[in-house]
Formats: structure tokens, sequence, C-alpha cells
């Protein structure tokens, strides 16, 4: 409901009541002031009366007098008796009143007195003494029935409802009118504003009329858009340089990994370049056949590639690129960088194993998910100084991020190894910058932050279990 109907039927229904209790009040005084105005005629047509009986009575006696009141009890709209005062109350000649009533006439008083018959009906007795000296004590009643208390109030009521009711419709239609103009309209504009900030524009502001309420919520709602959008502003700029820093901050890490991998890509690259030595100089001094000269280029040319590929696989790695997300098998990605840690981990005696299930296809930046998994294979390796096996599973499941029960669709790289295992108290700091369990000089503390990051990044999650003495699980969950 609007705020104009609001305030329309609010006017209407205190117009309502104030109307009816204004209706009442001026009802039953209007119905009093009827019953006054009949008891003051007939207390005057009872004094008029009166002194004609008294002056009848003593010129020409009672009988004449009583006669006189009979005449005019058949002319007059009102009832008129002769009644004795000192007879008893079932004498036809008795008053119809209360005996303190009766009391006062004997003293002179006139006296008015109401009564009620059954069924509601009321009756008005006006009595007018008729005292002379040494006679007995009369007085004349005067009755009339008095229109019903309750007929006068609904009348009365009836006129001042009809009257009240044209202004109050017109006051309400007024205020509807006006809190349209002054109220609606305005809060109409201001919801639409607030519905474009809603959206993210921050780019228009309204017009600031008056001084009024709605004026100050407008100037409030201004200064929320321009601290929005300064706010806006700075997060952008912030989340710019985060995205920078992380960046940095991978880089320094496949550079510090390169490091790692360079004493064994050198050892691995030594076989094949002795081969193409051997092969040329055989060829160059003329010690093979021109026959097998052939023969021998071509082992040179397979060793050849064989070096190309071993450094293409680290510069790849190396290389800092723009990150790009794309459909990627991440079995795939889990064969790449297990070749390029064989080597590494050959020299440690352990052996990369990938089990790969039903292919698994994810939305990920390619050279970021190998990132991750090249420093949980190399942690997993530095685990197990006896060597050992370290296993990356790749499979879909259903799972719930640490902080939400709900379970989604999601693929799982589990990286799995039998090394030393990791403590309760360092395992729940395990993802934090530069903590490390490693000697000094033999690791930063970096690799599994950058990877939780990049977790992170993809709206992905990471979790850890260990046990000491038996291995470490690492399971890295990506959205499909």
């Amino acid at each position: 409901m609007k705020v104009a109907t609001k305030f329309a039927l609010a006017f209407l229904a205190c117009g309502i009541l104030s109307v009816l209790v204004y209706s009442s009040v001026a009802a039953s005084r209007e119905a009093h002031r009827t019953e006054e105005t009949v008891a003051e005629d007939l207390a005057s047509s009872g004094r008029t009366l009166s002194k004609l009986a008294l002056a009848v009575w003593e010129r020409d006696g009672e009988v004449n007098a009583r006669e006189l009141v009979g005449v005019t009890d058949r002319d007059e709209e009102f009832d008129v008796r002769w009644t004795w005062l000192d007879v008893d109350t079932d004498n036809s000649y008795a008053p119809r009143a209360p005996a303190d009533v009766i009391t006062s006439l004997r003293q002179g008083t006139p006296a008015n007195w109401v009564r009620i018959k059954p069924g509601g009906v009321r009756k008005l007795f006006v009595y007018v003494p008729l005292l002379r000296p040494g006679q007995r004590p009369a007085a004349l009643e005067l009755s009339r029935p008095l229109t019903a208390r309750s007929q006068v109030f609904w009348t009365e009521v009836r006129d001042e409802l009809l009257a009240s009711t044209l202004v109050a419709a017109f006051a309400t239609f007024l205020a509807f009118v006006l809190t349209s103009w002054i109220v609606s309209r305005p809060l109409a504009v201001v919801e639409e504003q607030a519905r474009r900030i809603g959206t993210g524009d921050l780019s228009r502001r309204l017009p600031v009329r008056g001084r009024d309420e709605v004026s100050s919520l407008v100037r409030e709602l201004n200064a929320m858009c321009d601290q929005l959008r300064d706010a806006r502003t700075r997060g952008d700029a912030e989340a710019e340089k985060r995205v920078t820093t992380l960046e940095q901050l991978r880089h320094a890490d496949r550079l510090r990994t390169v490091g790692t991998l360079a004493s064994g890509i050198a050892h691995e690259l030594g076989t094949p370049l002795n081969v193409i030595s051997m092969r040329a100089k055989m060829i160059a001094t003329g010690e093979v056949p021109t026959d097998e000269a052939a023969s021998n280029a071509t082992i040179i040319a397979a060793q050849a590639d064989r070096v190309t590929k071993i450094v293409r696989q680290l510069l790849d790695f190396a290389r800092r690129r723009t990150p790009k997300r794309s459909d990627a098998e991440l079995g795939d990605l889990a064969e790449r960088a297990a070749n390029l840690l064989s080597t590494l981990a050959k020299k440690s005696n352990v052996a990369i194993v990938v089990n790969r299930h039903d292919p698994v296809r994810a939305h990920v930046d390619a050279a970021q998910i190998e990132q991750a998994l090249t420093n949980l294979v190399i942690n997993a390796v530095h685990a197990m100084p006896k060597g050992g096996t370290v296993s990356i599973d790749v499979r879909r499941t259903r799972s719930a991020p640490p902080a939400s029960e709900a379970e989604r669709d999601c693929a799982v790289l589990e990286i799995s190894d039998e090394g030393v295992g990791i403590a309760p108290e360092h395992l729940v700091r395990i993802f934090e910058p530069f903590f490390t369990t490693k000697g000094v000089g033999e690791g930063t503390g970096l690799g599994l932050s950058v990877t939780h990051g990049i977790a992170e990044d993809h709206e992905g999650w990471m979790t850890a279990k260990s046990t000491v003495g038996k291995g470490t699980t690492f399971m890295l969950y990506l959205p499909v």
C-alpha cells in the first residue's frame, strides 16, 4: 500500500472517529435540550392555567375550577388533570408522582418528573401547586409524551454524519492529493535511485529541492553515492595491486621452483648433449662410413629435439603469462607436472604416479594449476628423504567448502605422499605465508600459500590431512 493511500485512510479513519464522537455528544446534548424545552413549555402553560383556576375557584367555587381544567385538557396538545395532594395514591385524583414531589408541591414549589413506561416510552409530568388558605391542597398535573431519546439521538447523529462525512471525504481527497504530490512522487524518485545504486550504477545524482525530510534523504543518498564511488575506486585500485602482487609472488615462486629443478634438468640435458657431441665428432672426423652418417645425423636430430623439449618445458613453466582461463583436461595437467618433475623425483628415489579416472575438465588457468601441482609434488618429494611414491589422483566428486554445508559438483586433485607427515600444530598453519617446517635455506614458506591463493582465485579451496610418520594428502578442489 502506498504512503499516500495510508495517509488518506488514516485521515479518513480519524475523521470518522471524530465525527462519531462529536455527533454522539451533540445528539445527547440536543436530546437533553429538547426535554428542557418541553418542560419549560408545560411549566409556562401550567402557570397560566393555575392563575385562571385559582381565580375561578375563588370566585365560582371548586367545581367550576375543575371544569375549567377539564375543558383545557380537551383543547390542548398536552394532558392536564386536577389532582388533590391529600388523597391516597390509589385515588383517581392522586398525583402520579413520587412522595418527595408531592411533599414539594404541598410547600408551594412546582416540580417536574419524568416517568419511563415499559418499552422505554418516556412521559414528562409538570406539577403546579394550587394552594388556598383554608382549602384542600391541590395541584395541576400537565403531562406530555417525550420523543424517544434514541430517536432524537440517531436523528442528530445522522444529520451530523451526513454533513461531517462530506467534509471528511473532501479532507481525505485533499490529503491524498497533497501526500501524493509532496511525499509519494519524491519517494518514487528516491526509490528508483536506490534501485540504480543496488545494480551498481553510481553515475546519477538527484536534484535537492527544499529543506524538508525528503530533501535531507536525497542529500544523504547523493553523499552515499559519492562515498560508494570512492570506495569502489579504492577497492579497484587495491584489487589491482593485490592481483599484481599475487602475480609477482607466483612468478617468484615459479623461479624458485625453476632453481630447484635446475640441477635435475642439467643432469637430464647432459646425456643427450654427450650423444650429440660424440656423433657430431664422428661424422666430422670421418670415423663412420658414409652410409652410416645419415643414421648418426638422425640420432643427433632426435637428441636435439629431446633437449629442445626439456628446455621448452622449463621455459613454459618459468615464463610470466597473463592469467587466462579455458577448458582444460585436469589429467593432462597432472601428467605434464609429473613429467616436468620426474628427473627431480628420480634423484630422490621417488616415483610419481598419476591416477586418471574418467575425463575431468574444468575452466581454469592451466599454467596456474600446473604451478600449484608442481608446488605440491615438490613438497611431497621433499617429505620423503628415503624415497617412496607420490600419487596424483584426478577425479570428480561432490564436496562442501569449509565455510559451507552445501555440497557441490567439483573436481579434486589429490596429491598423497608416504613421507614423514605434518604435526597437528603445524597443519593448522600450513597455508600461512612464510610458514615452513623446513630448515633455514631449504624453503621460503610461499609454495603452499601461493597454491592456496590459486585455488581461491578459481573459486575453489584446499584441505590437508596428515599422519605423522605415514604421510600427507593435499586436496585441491576446483569447480566444474
